[in-house]
């Protein structure tokens, strides 16, 4: 099913409202997000409320989203070391990556926000519209529901959970998790409870507590803006939520260049006796394909005949002119005026692109804007990578799933100024010349943490003694 229509099966069977009833908790999701979201989704897809017959998409959005995850991710490395314990997380890592490079961040700048949620044997990616809030501290959502549905033939089944904390003493607070699952006869309606058992989520607990939880077992990954749609909200909104004006303004400027390029062809006229044989019937000047000349043979598109003509001198041509350079120029000032207004760097999304030769000094000044937009995004990924290694740590304590023991995380990002395998092959230069650490580099460039990055470099200046040692004899 696609994004659209999970929108539209989520907002008309209004599952927030059947969560609050089922549980007995009030949501703090408002209207006001769920029709932003909506429109975000919308937008995402080419499918903008200004689109019509006469204004077409570019979806330039997607773009924007496309080119803001990946520079995020650029070259992203996230290793996790430590322990038997730490391997076992360390094994989702790779894939982890994969799906933020591809997938999940772009999701996450679309939509505001996204929920990273163990499963026991892996990680959901869960989207806005399959989680309702239930509480947040300090800005931050530490309880909610998340909603997942499967169909069995013409048999609908929707699985309800509710994570959150509750406070049972003064002195003990527990980490529960229920699950509620209903069955239903028509799509898109939760029908009645049914047993849990009778369902695929059968190995699963309906109801279980948990001591010992410092943090929701749920990672929010959202993008660090202020949400200046409801200012109560602890949801996090579209990279292009404040630039909406000008994508619809750009999509009327792209649409009127497109408009007028297709409409440029030069049309000539011709009077109806230029194509017609003096004395003979008059045949018709059209075939399917067009109109023809006196043997019958098709005449280009361009051509159009003038009926009724009597002199036979009947013919004009017409080349409209084009205002390319005006309009790409228009378009250009858009391009940039969205960029800005979403946090990027003057010129950092024109058509024409900058010229000429710049120092990496000039590129990072002219870029801060950028970088600090990106800096920013790339602190909450790894906050809620943070948030999702600690889940997957606990999940492993509550199932017995590896080991207990520590872990220490490292990250790794390119630096988007630079030429990342030039400036590898720089610093290798540098410790082949005994002026850059070894460990270092592998901390920088092959993504190791401290430890291991130090006990490689040990392991590799060992060896050169004994080589040295073998040499010498």
């Amino acid at each position: 099913m696609g994004i659209i229509q999970t929108i539209k099966r989520w907002w008309e069977s209004l599952w927030q409202k059947e969560a609050q009833e089922k549980f007995k908790v009030k949501t703090i999701e408002s209207d006001i997000m769920r029709l932003a979201l909506d429109e975000w989704v919308k937008i995402y897809q080419g499918k903008p409320p200004w689109a019509n017959d006469d204004i077409e998409s570019f979806n330039f959005a997607k773009k924007l989203c496309n080119e803001t995850a990946r520079l995020t991710t650029l070259a992203l490395g996230i290793s996790v070391e430590g322990s038997a314990r730490a391997d076992w997380i360390n094994s989702f890592m790779d894939s982890y990556i994969t799906r933020m490079k591809n997938e999940e961040c772009e999701k996450a700048c679309a939509f505001g926000h996204i929920i990273l949620k163990p499963n026991g044997t892996g990680i959901d990616y869960v989207m806005p519209w399959d989680f309702c809030p239930t509480h947040a501290a300090e800005g931050k959502i530490d309880g909610g529901i998340f909603f997942d549905h499967y169909a069995d033939g013409n048999k609908y089944y929707t699985r309800l959970e509710w994570q959150r904390f509750e406070d049972i003493s003064e002195d003990m607070r527990i980490y529960r998790i229920t699950n509620k699952t209903y069955k239903s006869n028509k799509e898109g309606v939760i029908g009645t409870e049914c047993n849990m058992g009778d369902t695929v989520w059968a190995n699963l607990e309906e109801d279980a507590a948990y001591e010992n939880i410092g943090q929701p077992l749920f990672s929010v990954f959202k993008m660090p803006l202020s949400n200046n749609m409801d200012m109560t909200s602890p949801l996090g909104v579209s990279v292009f939520s404040n630039a909406l004006k000008e994508l619809k303004t750009l999509d009327i400027a792209w649409t009127r260049l497109e408009d007028e390029i297709f409409d440029s062809q030069k049309k000539v006229f011709l009077g109806d006796m230029l194509i017609d044989e003096p004395g003979k019937p008059v045949r018709s000047k059209f075939t399917a394909n067009g109109a023809v000349d006196k043997a019958g043979k098709a005449l280009p598109r361009y051509v159009h005949i003038i009926p009724g003509s009597n002199t036979g001198d009947e013919y004009h041509e017409v080349n409209p002119a084009l205002q390319t350079d005006s309009r790409l120029s228009g378009i250009d000032h858009f391009l940039n005026l969205v960029g800005v207004k979403i946090g990027y760097s003057n010129g950092q999304f024109v058509l024409n692109g900058r010229t000429g030769h710049v120092t990496a000094t000039q590129v990072e000044a002219d870029d801060r804007e950028t970088i600090q937009l990106i800096k920013q995004i790339r602190d909450s990924l790894q906050a809620a990578t943070d948030g999702l290694i600690y889940a997957l740590d606990k999940w492993a304590d509550i199932y017995n799933l590896a080991p207990v023991g520590t872990y220490e995380v490292s990250y790794s990002f390119q630096d988007i100024t630079l030429n990342f395998e030039e400036d590898r092959l720089r610093h290798w230069q540098y410790v082949q010349a005994g002026k850059y650490p070894l460990w270092r580099y592998f901390m920088e460039y092959e993504g190791m943490s401290e430890q291991n990055a130090r006990e490689v470099a040990a392991d590799a200046q060992g060896e050169n003694e004994k080589k040295g040692l073998f040499d010498e004899e």
